[in-house]
């Protein structure tokens, strides 16, 4: 899905352009105090090269590797996500800021796309069921994406780094629902096109994920994967 968000960026945040970032060229630089860029806001102080680097990958360009591992050192910051590329522009930050493992990535993507397909668009598991069984999902998620009620909804990841460790909180727009039953054996989806998500993710090698409130909040707790590529 090629479509990004016209609208990724918090409200009233001009942001900082990447040609404009202080001290570019001196790598141990560290740049201090909340930043906003579009769709992301920085609330720690952060080595230049790293926030060139997420400046980067916030405007979709390639680039080869991420900063070295110490450039994240006390890494904290909040990100916005309404459609499918942002959520890989996301996942994609946060898995090199926190040096998260191949398996639990797949397991993060499955939550942000839950929040925002589940949660912010109220595509419900049995409509999500004929939508892909009719190939009109994508179709779907393009119309609601539009729609007056729907477009201006988005989910907000904050990702923190503490040392070793790390937690990301997922909160989305969305109703909630109830979460016992699709974690729940006896009641969780099996052997179908899709479901089988968040099971996926409870099994990721995070510490813990834990749904909050109404079901439209998680909060995951995990350890740094020390061989996850920087």
């Amino acid at each position: 899905m090629n479509r990004r968000s016209e609208n990724f960026a918090f409200s009233g945040d001009a942001g900082i352009p990447g040609d404009r970032l202080p001290g570019k060229s001196t790598e141990a630089a560290t740049v201090h105090g909340s930043i906003a860029l579009p769709g992301c806001l920085v609330h720690s102080g952060l080595s230049v090269s790293a926030l060139e680097w997420i400046c980067q990958v916030l405007r979709c360009e390639e680039s080869a590797l991420g900063p070295a591992r110490g450039a994240f050192e006390g890494f904290h910051a909040t990100l916005r996500v309404q459609t499918f590329d942002d959520i890989d522009i996301c996942v994609k930050i946060a898995a090199t800021a926190l040096t998260i493992s191949p398996i639990a990535v797949v397991g993060l993507r499955e939550l942000v796309v839950n929040a925002v397909e589940h949660g912010n668009l109220e595509i419900s598991f049995d409509e999500k069921t004929e939508l892909l069984a009719s190939g009109e999902w994508q179709a779907e998620i393009e119309r609601r994406l539009g729609t007056v009620e729907m477009r201006d909804r988005f989910a907000t990841v904050e990702l923190r780094l503490d040392d070793d460790s790390y937690t990301i909180g997922i909160i989305d727009q969305g109703k909630g629902f109830n979460s016992g039953v699709f974690l729940d054996p006896e009641t969780a989806p099996a052997a179908l096109l899709h479901g089988r998500g968040m099971a996926l993710a409870m099994e990721a090698g995070f510490s813990s994920v834990e749904y909050r409130g109404a079901g439209n909040e998680v909060a995951i707790h995990g350890i740094c994967d020390p061989d996850a590529q920087a």
